[in-house]
């Protein structure tokens, strides 16, 4: 069944963050996915304004995304830093079609993330924030709190598995509760 150009709209707000995370693989630059993304939208947006009927909305718009990696790519100095190749966007591609989740699912999954997180103590969301929000390098994590690499990561990976196991039973809970 083909998308209406109205649902074009939808469907690109709807798949927001795996958008921008299937242009973040191909640039590895946040900063540069952000920006395409943007253009990105503007593209589809446009498409939807001209009333394009889309058979299959995720391989199209994954399309105009990594049109707009490669001229980013063309046109930035750091193609000599970073190879660019049609043959890694492919399989980048694929892997994010084959993995598409519900969007509902997912919004459903980030709220049960959200309430997990609420849970966690001051010290363990610190220690989330700087690893993966700050992107900080687990020695300079490590010699902030006067211990090594290995036990920041033990850290990590608990907290890690105590917000999986909080996720999984908060959807359990919902499925028992339907």
């Amino acid at each position: 069944m083909a998308t209406g150009a109205s649902d074009l709209t939808r469907k690109f707000l709807e798949q927001r963050d795996g958008l921008l995370g299937f242009i973040l693989a191909l640039t590895r630059d946040r900063e540069a996915a952000e920006e395409i993304f943007q253009e990105t939208g503007l593209v589809i947006v446009q498409e939807a304004g001209r009333g394009t009927r889309v058979e299959q909305f995720l391989p199209w718009a994954h399309e105009i995304a990594r049109r707009r990696v490669a001229e980013y790519f063309r046109k930035s100095s750091r193609r000599s830093s970073i190879e660019h190749s049609v043959d890694v966007d492919e399989a980048v591609s694929l892997a994010f079609e084959e993995n598409a989740a519900d969007p509902v699912v997912l919004q459903q999954g980030r709220k049960h993330l959200e309430d997990c997180l609420d849970g966690l103590s001051k010290d363990q969301k610190t220690l989330l924030d700087r690893r993966y929000r700050d992107r900080a390098p687990l020695r300079d994590i490590a010699r902030d709190a006067e211990t090594t690499e290995g036990s920041v990561k033990v850290l990590l990976w608990r907290v890690r598995r105590q917000l999986a196991r909080c996720i999984e039973g908060k959807i359990s809970a919902a499925e028992e509760g339907r």
